[in-house]
Formats: structure tokens, sequence, C-alpha cells
């Protein structure tokens, strides 16, 4: 078996290939292969600025891409490749500057381009282009400059949402509106994903039953990870609970104010322990690392 991670379609070159890609897992899946995918419900991604830089600049981690980007040679050749691309590598500059937003940056030398474009940061900062631009923020930031790219297409986003393969995913990580993890203009997805699922798709435009896509974001994917004990509400599984309003669940986080909260969840219960009451987080923390058994 396998799990195609976040699988997406990015680019307009490749929309429509998603047919193919569902094809794919249900001929494996036929053939007796458990091959299954999940999926975020937006049109754009999150990476880190780094992934524009071409494969062989990457050779040796870090050190070597800041000494790479001090060399005016090397500095050609990189610019060469980022405009003229490479056969097999997904050149992330090809879906222009003005589809490239910066998420997050480390000093405070750039912080006034969070959230903005590259084009629009080229035009801010009268740099030369877009390349100029992102290659200054890499060196300058030493790496450390997320980023969000627009490529997908709804209609991608509904096919590969519907397939019976799809389970959904955030594809996040830790974050808080306050504090050492409320910096920055992350993915909405970290807020948003579930609730934008359960309000626009289901409630609102009817794609998935309210039963079909709570299987993709609890039973589903604990089977497929082996996570026996949870995933559905019965006797002996651990009280892993959401109480929501499916009338009024929506979400709120977006790609300009990403650090908010979606409405509508009234009530979760981790482990038999409240941590969210009235739409209001607790302090406990009753959670824990979760180990998969095999079979």
């Amino acid at each position: 078996g396998g799990q195609v991670a976040h699988h997406k379609v990015s680019g307009q070159l490749n929309w429509g290939k998603s047919k193919e890609t569902l094809h794919l897992m249900e001929k494996a899946n036929v053939k007796g292969l458990n091959i299954t995918c999940d999926q975020y419900p937006y049109n754009r991604s999150m990476t880190s600025l780094i992934t524009i830089l071409p494969p062989w600049v990457h050779i040796g981690g870090i050190e070597k891409i800041l000494k790479r980007l001090e060399d005016s040679d090397t500095l050609k050749r990189i610019r060469n490749d980022i405009t003229q691309g490479i056969q097999g590598w997904e050149n992330l500059m090809a879906l222009g500057g003005d589809n490239i937003y910066i998420s997050s940056v480390k000093t405070d030398q750039w912080k006034d381009v969070e959230g903005k474009s590259i084009r629009e940061i080229t035009k801010l900062k009268i740099k030369q282009d877009d390349i100029t631009t992102a290659l200054d923020l890499i060196r300058e930031e030493k790496g450390e400059v997320s980023i969000v790219c627009e490529g997908m297409n709804e209609e991608e986003i509904r096919r590969i949402m519907t397939s019976k393969y799809t389970m959904i995913g955030t594809d996040g990580w830790g974050v808080a509106p306050t504090g050492i993890l409320g910096h920055g203009k992350p993915h909405p997805r970290f807020y948003g994903t579930y609730p934008r699922v359960l309000g626009k798709y289901v409630r609102e435009e009817g794609l998935l039953t309210l039963e079909d896509a709570i299987r993709k974001m609890t039973s589903f994917p604990a089977q497929k990870l082996g996570l026996h004990s949870r995933g559905i509400i019965r006797e002996n599984m651990w009280a892993d609970i959401v109480v929501l309003d499916p009338n009024e669940v929506i979400d709120r986080a977006t790609y300009e104010n990403p650090h908010q909260f979606p409405v509508g969840i009234k009530h979760v219960i981790i482990n038999g322990e409240i941590v969210v009451e009235d739409e209001q987080q607790t302090e406990k923390l009753p959670g824990r690392i979760l180990k998969h058994k095999k079979g």
C-alpha cells in the first residue's frame, strides 16, 4: 500500500491531470494495492522559498546554498536555469512572481513584505526582476523564508475531493493566534481545512455528504495509519469527539489574515477530556504521541 501526500495538480499546464492520477489509483486498488491520498481544500500550496532554486544548488545543504548565492558566476547559472527550466524539475518560478506570496521571514529587514507577492515586492523594493527579489530574499534571510503559491484550480480540487480514495488533511503544523507560534502569514489551511470542507463543500455546495466528509477526516485516516482504537465513536474507543453545528461551521482564516479560528465548533474532547468548551480553549493538554499498530 501507499499514500499520495496532499494530492494536487499545480500549474495551469497540468490542469486536468487528476483524471489520470485518480484512474491510476483506481487501477492499483483493483490489483489489490491499497493506494490512497489526502488533500487540503485550497488552490494555493505552501513551501520554502529555497525550492525555487535548481536541484544542484541544494547539494550540501543550506550552508552550501548560501555560499553559491555569493558567487557571481554561480548566480548567472542559477538565473539561467530558473529562466530556461531543467527537464524533470518542477520550476516554481514558472508560476510567475504574481502567484508566489511571501508567508514569513526571519528578520525585521524584510518583515514588511509578508503577505505580498514576489511581483509586488520587486516593485516595492525596486529590484531588477522577480528572480533578483527571490535570490536576495533567500540570501539575506539565510534561507528561512516560507511561501504560498497559487497554482491549482477549483475543478481539480473538487475532482480529487470526491474520490473514494481521498481523505482530508491540513498539511500543517502547530500555530496559534498569539505568541511565538503566531508569526507571519501561514497558509489558512492550518486553521480552516476541516471547517472549510464542512461549510463550503458540504453545506453550501453539496459536493460531499456530511457523513462522507467526516469519515474522510476521522475513521478513514485512522484506519490507514493503523490507529484502530480511534476515528469512530463507540464503546472501548478513545473519546476523541468534536461537537459542531453543521448549519454554522465555516472557516474564517484568509491568506491576508490567516490567524483566525473557525466558527461553529462548539466543543472538542480529546482522550475523554474537554479541551474546547463553548468555543473557548481550555488549558488542558491530554493529547499524546500515537504509535500505529501494524495489521
